[in-house]
């Protein structure tokens, strides 16, 4: 039998005992050598990889990962953005690898038995197999009023892949000895069954300080090229990091505090920069509209379209026979006709920056959800149109709202050297942590309207808007 270790396979001719704890030796641990050929990836350099890692990655939810670009559309703005959800996946996997040793390192092994570690460790390489086309563009959007548009979380869809797809779930159990049920609940973040130990392997894979965040902030800035992500303390971090006296949580020293704020300020920056940059976030409102307008008139299966990879989806919509996707689809490129902005701000700056109706406007399209801001909208291309005397499509003027409902991880668990437990959140423990909490409610999300370009400069004088760079 060959069990999956920290670096790849390390071979064993029975697996371990049931309860067995994990020890210095143990099938999680990486060999000193390994005669298994490594994958070498940006940023984490080799990752070794045995037969059990390589029949994960040959089966066909992961290989279509490498046709689904971690960033979505983000490479319309940041040419570099062109990396995939595969890389990442070997990139978690490859820290994932560091966390459980350097944990095991700091007594974790309290916590921990064999079989937990291959169970996070196949989670770490699967994580991400529920992710649609475009990254979580099309994530965001909600459940249609008709019910022909219900897009699930990737990570409640990864449970549906991993437990149904012919292949996963008999590598799972026969290369890894792990329980398919198992890895989908771990990923899956809303799960509740499974237990303490499963709840612990979900608080490494999904808490504040787990391998997917630390791995996507600094290989998204690598390949953006930005510094943001690059500030990441990692090493500090993981040498600092250890379960909570219970096993319940991740937490830091006293020590490693100032590292934990270089995690918390990329995380900032980098929604507030990049993912969430105003031409990113213009190119992701064009292709939503663009896929839900063939969505609700029926000339794309949602199945079909979210089983495909990027360009598979794109060649989808391009199909379309409907003027309105189409045109919006041609928005995207080649030649890249994105929409204007006619207004940009902070989610409730509209009420001391925009007079009148415009106003009252903004505030309502930042509370509602999609399907009720396009019939506002409508309302407004219609009126627009019928003054201007000349034809506006409703398709030509959007709405985007970026992070509304997104929460980042500014509490850290901190253990105080006389066995408390304090987090990030107080003051005393942290000063950077709270001020880019409020930094990021009040700066980081914001509220965009967008216009064709024909028509930007007439909707925002209709509507008495300031100019974007004005505000905020």
């Amino acid at each position: 039998m060959e069990w999956p270790t920290a670096a790849g396979i390390h071979r064993y001719p029975v697996p371990p005992a049931p309860g067995g704890r994990v020890l210095r030796g143990s099938p999680i641990i990486p060999p000193p050598v390994s005669d298994d050929p490594p994958i070498r990836i940006p940023l984490r350099g080799n990752v070794p990889a045995g037969p059990a890692v390589r029949a994960l990655l040959d089966t066909a939810p992961l290989q279509r990962l490498r046709g689904v670009r971690q960033l979505g559309l983000a490479h319309l703005v940041y040419p570099g953005a062109v990396h995939s959800r595969f890389e990442h996946s070997l990139g978690v996997y490859a820290l994932g690898r560091l966390l459980l040793a350097r944990l095991l390192a700091r007594g974790g092994d309290r916590f921990l038995e064999d079989a937990d570690g291959h169970a996070f460790l196949a989670a770490c390489l699967l994580h991400d197999i529920g992710h649609y086309p475009f990254s979580h563009t099309l994530e965001e959007l909600p459940p249609h009023p008709d019910g022909g548009v219900r897009i699930a979380r990737h990570d409640e869809r990864a449970r549906a892949i991993i437990l149904e797809d012919p292949a996963l779930p008999l590598v799972l159990r026969q290369a890894w000895g792990c329980d398919p049920e198992r890895i989908a609940g771990i990923i899956d973040e809303h799960a509740t069954a499974g237990g303490p130990a499963d709840a612990r392997l979900r608080e490494l894979l999904c808490g504040p300080l787990n391998p997917d965040r630390l791995d996507y902030l600094e290989r998204d800035s690598q390949h953006v090229g930005v510094p943001y992500g690059r500030v990441i303390d990692t090493e500090r971090l993981l040498a600092t990091v250890e379960f909570s006296r219970d096993g319940t949580a991740l937490c830091v020293g006293p020590k490693g505090v100032s590292a934990v704020e270089t995690l918390i300020f990329a995380s900032y920056l980098m929604y507030r920069e990049v993912y969430w940059h105003h031409a990113v976030r213009a190119a992701q409102a064009v292709l939503k509209r663009a896929t839900t307008e063939a969505l609700l008139r029926g000339e794309v299966a949602l199945d079909r379209l979210t089983r495909a990879d990027d360009e598979q989806a794109v060649a989808l919509l391009r199909a379309c026979p409907n003027p309105a996707t189409g045109e919006l689809m041609a928005a995207l490129g080649p030649g890249r006709g994105l929409y204007r902005r006619v207004y940009s701000g902070g989610l409730t700056e509209a009420d001391r920056l925009v007079p009148g109706e415009a106003r009252d406007l903004l505030l309502h399209l930042a509370e509602v959800d999609t399907w009720t801001a396009q019939d506002l909208l409508a309302g407004v291309t219609a009126r627009y149109g019928a003054r201007a005397r000349t034809e506006v499509a409703p398709h030509h003027l959007l709405c985007d709202v970026a992070g509304r409902d997104k929460e980042l991880f500014f509490e850290v668990p901190v253990a105080d050297r006389d066995g408390g437990m304090r987090t990030t959140a107080d003051p005393s423990v942290s000063l950077i942590a709270p001020t880019l909490a409020n930094n990021f409610e009040r700066h980081a999300k914001r509220l965009q309207l967008l216009a064709h370009p024909a028509q930007a400069g007439g909707l925002a004088a209709y509507l008495g808007l300031p100019r974007p760079w004005e505000v905020g």
